[in-house]
Formats: C-alpha cells, structure tokens, sequence
C-alpha cells in the first residue's frame, strides 16, 4: 500500500464479524462493508515505508481459520488497489496439526540458535595452508567465485538493501555459499534469525541444505554488515538460479533475494 491511497480487500465467501477488523500500528483508516465484504484501508500521507503494519480479520461463522492477519508493507509509489481474499476452510484437527508443527519449528530455532551462541570458537584460518588442512583447496582446486551484484533482485519496499553480492564454490568440500553486504534503510535494528529460517530454492523447488549464517553484526539504522550463508551442495544440485529467504531474528522483515547463481 501507498500513503495517502486506498487499498480494498474483496473477502469471497467469507463473512466479516462486525467490529472485528483493525489495524496494528495505526495510521490507517478502515471502513469496512460487511454485506458485500469489502475493507478498505485507507492509509495516511505521513506513513513511514520502514514500519510494517499488520490488519487482523475476524470471520463471522465458526468455521476454521477464524481468523487472519495480513501484513502490509509501505511503499511510496507501489501498491495494490484492488485485492481478491478466498478462505480456504478445513478441519480442526488439520489446523492443530499446522499448530503443533509451527511450535515444533520454534522449539528447533531456539535449539540451533543456542547451539550457535555456545559453539565454541575454533581457529580462524590465517594461512593458505591452512586452508589445504581444511579441505577447501589441493590438487589443484581451490575456492571459485562470482560476482552476482547485478544478476540479483529484491522485494520492493523492503528495509534492507543489498549493496554488493558474490557467491562462491568450495568444489572439493562439496559447499556453496552466498555473501550479501546489507545496508539498513530503515530505523530499527536487523539481524537475520539463523538456521531454521533460511532457504536457498531452485525454480523447481529444490531446496539446498543450509549449513551455516553468519552476520558480521547486527545491522543498525544507515549501517553496513556483511551476511553469509553457506550450503551444501554438488556441481549438478546447484546448477541455474536460486531464490534466499532469510528470516529477522524476532522480528518480521524478511530479506528476499532471487537470480543467486554459483561458479
């Protein structure tokens, strides 16, 4: 959504419960016609494109999900007008099956988070022979690497901008990594969540095993940092262009990336 434009959310086949629509975070208006299902935000001429808003729906019958939330992101010139909303309606035992295997997946980033901060600290290689001890180069093959700055594309609106790409290929340890320097356009603090939360994808839905994310720092507001994902990888399995998902670390902006390639 843009300051100052409307945005309407046609809801099919799904009745609105009378007051039970709002805006977190203020600065949008809300008129909503419950016989034809309609919510129109209406947002200010001062909202920030830096602070993502979220709009709750109440349904008014019993079914599942009675309920959702959208999250709605500033942005100065792009926006849609006009969205169309189905509710897909299942089973209670369906939604507590989702419910119990979303607390599974945060019980398991909290795990591999503090695995992460009590790891201890190994030695950090300072010599190239060091990095014949550690399997990335010998017999010729060593660490190959591109630069990708200008193959990549991000989401519109969001905070955290990439100012530089490259990605790299240890052939021999059978490992491909992405490096992103990020810039926070934003006024709040970002740091990426971790294992559990990150996701390198190919066009046909295969998806690489993340080994590793490494942020040099968090990242404030106007700051620089450089952020590392490494996976595993063959030649074959990574072949083509790669969509990364990387989640924030409590928080809720993602940072998205599409046209990865590797050496």
């Amino acid at each position: 959504m843009s300051p100052g434009q409307p945005t309407t959310l046609v809801f099919s086949d799904a009745p609105l419960r009378p007051g039970g629509v709002m805006v977190e975070g203020g600065r949008v208006g809300v008129a909503v016609n419950g016989e034809l299902g309609m919510v129109t935000l209406l947002p200010s001429e001062a909202l920030p494109e830096d602070e993502p808003l979220a709009l709750v729906v109440h349904f008014a019958d019993a079914r599942i999900p009675g309920s959702v939330t959208f999250r709605l992101i500033p942005h100065a010139t792009r926006a849609e007008h006009h969205v169309r909303v189905y509710r897909n309606t299942r089973s209670c035992e369906s939604h507590w099956q989702e419910s119990r295997q979303q607390r599974e997946r945060s019980e398991r980033c909290e795990a591999a988070l503090e695995q992460e901060r009590t790891r201890p600290e190994g030695p950090r290689p300072v010599d190239l022979t060091d990095l014949f001890e550690a399997g990335l180069v010998g017999n010729g093959e060593g660490v190959m690497a591109r630069r990708v700055t200008k193959d990549i594309t991000q989401r519109p609106g969001e905070t955290i901008r990439i100012t530089e790409a490259h990605s790299y290929r240890a052939r021999k340890r059978g490992r491909v990594a992405v490096e992103l320097e990020l810039k926070n356009t934003g006024a709040r603090l970002w740091t990426a969540e971790g294992l559990e939360a990150a996701e390198l994808v190919s066009p046909e839905g295969v998806r690489l095993r993340v080994v590793r994310v490494w942020q040099s720092k968090p990242l404030g507001p106007e700051a620089l940092v450089y952020l590392v994902v490494e996976a595993e990888a063959t030649e074959e399995q990574s072949q083509g262009s790669f969509l990364l998902k990387l989640g924030e670390a409590g928080g809720a902006r993602p940072l998205t990336v599409r046209g990865v390639t590797f050496p």
